[in-house]
């Protein structure tokens, strides 16, 4: 869009609807640019990253539960000859 579209549009609003709606859309405008599409994509980089990591926690806890699976019986062994009586 061309500066002279956009002072035509400015102008068609003014007419029709008004300077403070003009100003509010403006407003809008920038908000939207400098403040919204920024922050979504900052919270977008976020929810990826929280991804990954919960990706890595859940490999991380299936590979702990795996030894803990293979040390099981061994510690079990040892309990039964802890728990034998001594004479």
């Amino acid at each position: 869009m061309s500066g002279q579209d956009a002072a035509n549009m400015a102008s068609r609003i003014i007419e029709r609807w008004g300077f403070p709606i003009l100003v509010a859309l403006a407003a809008g405008w920038v908000l939207r640019n400098d403040v919204l599409v920024p922050l979504v994509d900052e919270h977008r980089q976020f929810v990826r990253e929280l991804g990954e990591t919960q990706r890595d926690l859940s490999e991380t806890m299936r590979e702990q539960t795996r030894l803990l699976y293979a040390l099981q019986p061994k510690t079990a062994a040892r309990s039964v000859e802890d728990d034998t009586p001594q004479n």
